[in-house]
């Protein structure tokens, strides 16, 4: 015994009541939206905690589509356009301009964010998982980008051609143009020579006659 007659042998572990145990969580809150009964606000990758075992932290940064940008099926977006996220995450509609209309599941979508799943669980480390994204975001930003510098390069290279062609047809007109008059002037001098040899030799024999 102690001083004041209390036992200074320590004490048993007791069960916590449940009450004392609906006290705690009210005061630590939502285990994925706080922190030690502090508030997160948001998720280590910018979006809504509840959203982060998602995985949206491995897409690439986020970009407004071009107008007449293709959805992961092929299908033109609305316009305005979706974001890359939006589409990558199928976040679009069945009825193009109307974001009312129900989401539009496809198979691009579905495979996207199962791989973004598969990343964060893995904490990163899955290359076939990581392949679906770049894949993706190969096929919505990269591919339309090549393709658009291919038919600007072959636009300019057609108007190069066409350049060349019309300077050769100029060529071409000009020699025509100047073929004639130098055929006639040799035949014109041709004609006045043969004249004036005409005229010598009939002189000539005048004067033998004389």
């Amino acid at each position: 015994m102690g001083k004041y007659g209390m036992s200074t042998a320590p004490r048993t572990g007791q069960t916590p009541s449940q009450a004392t145990i609906s006290k705690l969580s009210k005061a630590m809150g939502d285990p994925t939206k706080t922190f030690y009964g502090r508030s997160l606000g948001r998720a280590p990758d910018g979006g809504a905690p509840a959203d982060y075992s998602k995985g949206w932290r491995f897409l690439p940064p986020d970009v407004q589509m071009p107008k007449g940008s293709a959805d992961g099926d092929g299908a033109c977006c609305a316009d305005p356009p979706y974001t890359l996220h939006e589409i990558m995450k199928d976040q679009t509609h069945y009825t193009v301009g109307d974001r009312s209309s129900p989401i539009k599941v496809t198979g691009f979508g579905v495979k996207v964010k199962k791989a973004m799943k598969d990343l964060h669980n893995s904490n990163g480390n899955n290359p076939k998982a990581q392949k679906v994204i770049d894949e993706a975001y190969h096929q919505l930003v990269l591919a339309p980008q090549i393709k658009a510098q291919e038919k600007e390069l072959a636009r300019q290279n057609e108007a190069k051609e066409l350049e060349y062609a019309t300077l050769k047809m100029r060529v071409i007109e000009l020699e025509k143009s100047t073929s004639p008059i130098s055929i006639s002037t040799d035949r014109s001098w041709s004609k006045y020579a043969i004249l004036g040899i005409g005229v010598v030799i009939f002189l000539i024999i005048l004067r033998r006659r004389a």
